[in-house]
């Protein structure tokens, strides 16, 4: 087997890799959202992929990293996640398997996924997270504060405050909620205000600092009663090692679109396995994206939860994949077709051109 053709197609906020074979089969795979599509589309045009065996995905994922000088991220993993996602589709469609059958099989047969929330002020705050509760969800996250110089005044502190507030009266005890920083608070503020937010059991903390420096992030985690979580802008395992070796995260976030694919997720979460830290991946972006964390959740021991989008912020996508994952009871299945398990109308798909 040998890859015909390369594609890379936006499609609103989605960033989507087809590639094609001479034997008909066509893999899917995902761009991060926040990736210019022309400039990921450049970089995957400079892989010269076509003529390649579509199979060798360890040779195709080592000669990529490994073989280029400017290494990391955003652009070149996130250019490697979405060729690599869619070598994993061709492969399981070629034998006939669901992608997770081919690293070991299910340890679980639906995962657990979570969303967003958000609003202006405490009772905004309480009315959109029981929205997304009524969608199905369990978990859901927001950013309460309001920061553009890593600090937060007293008035800040407790806007951020009464909103998470409002929001566990809102939702009762049994809802996780999970707080989100962006890494724009800085340690001192971060650490105040998340001693105010302990009260309210949230799940994590999350980029309680900037990623650039692991000892601002260690020194919050020290001082503050939350579990802490962080990982969406780190790049592969290797970018993962000294969180983990300084035992500074109780969750990591690897972004399947950015970290270097499927597999390089595995192995982030192997690596963090030995630290029993839980994996749950970060996944602003669109439906492939989803069911690759899907099948990541799936066979991977340490998976907690899956980041999603909700569902009625995807209208354009829909239409285009007509058996989109839908929580029930805060849980997505795991697809049991070949591959992703993606459905794809094709009259909808033509209606957004590829790059050139």
């Amino acid at each position: 087997m040998k890859i015909t053709q390369v594609q890379t197609i936006p499609i609103g906020n989605m960033r989507l890799v087809r590639i094609a074979t001479d034997e008909g089969i066509t893999g899917l795979g995902e761009i991060a959202y926040d990736c210019h599509s022309a400039v990921v589309a450049f970089a995957i045009r400079q892989m010269s992929l076509v003529g390649l065996d579509p199979l060798r995905i360890e040779a195709f994922w080592d000669t990529m990293y490994h073989g280029t000088f400017w290494r990391g991220g955003p652009i070149w993993t996130s250019a490697i996640s979405g060729v690599e996602h869619a070598l994993w589709d061709i492969k399981a469609k070629h034998l006939g398997v669901p992608v997770n059958h081919l690293v070991g099989g299910p340890l679980r047969d639906r995962v657990k996924v979570y969303t967003h929330f958000g609003g202006n002020s405490p009772e905004a705050c309480a009315e959109s997270a029981l929205q997304v509760v009524e969608m199905g969800f369990q978990a859901i996250k927001t950013d309460p504060f309001r920061s553009s110089d890593g600090t937060l005044d007293a008035a800040g502190m407790r806007d951020a405050v009464e909103r998470i507030r409002a929001t566990r009266e809102a939702v009762g005890d049994d809802v996780d909620i999970l707080i989100e920083c962006h890494g724009f608070l800085n340690p001192a503020t971060a650490i105040r205000v998340g001693q105010m937010l302990e009260e309210f059991s949230p799940f994590f903390y999350e980029e309680s600092a900037p990623p650039e420096n692991v000892d601002e992030m260690a020194k919050v985690a020290a001082a503050v009663n939350i579990p802490i979580a962080t990982g969406e802008r780190l790049y592969t395992r290797y970018d993962f090692r000294q969180i983990l070796e300084n035992q500074i995260a109780d969750y990591i976030q690897p972004d399947l679109c950015h970290c270097g694919g499927f597999n390089e997720g595995r192995k982030i979460a192997a690596l963090a396995e030995t630290y029993h830290v839980r994996v749950l991946p970060h996944n602003p972006n669109g439906p492939i994206s989803t069911l690759v964390g899907v099948h990541f959740g799936a066979c991977t021991a340490n998976f907690e939860m899956l980041e999603m989008l909700r569902p009625d912020h995807r209208p354009d996508q829909s239409a285009i994949f007509p058996n989109l994952p839908t929580p029930k009871d805060g849980y997505i299945d795991v697809p049991t077709e070949p591959g992703w398990g993606a459905e794809v109308n094709e009259e909808a798909l033509s209606a957004y051109p590829p790059d050139a």
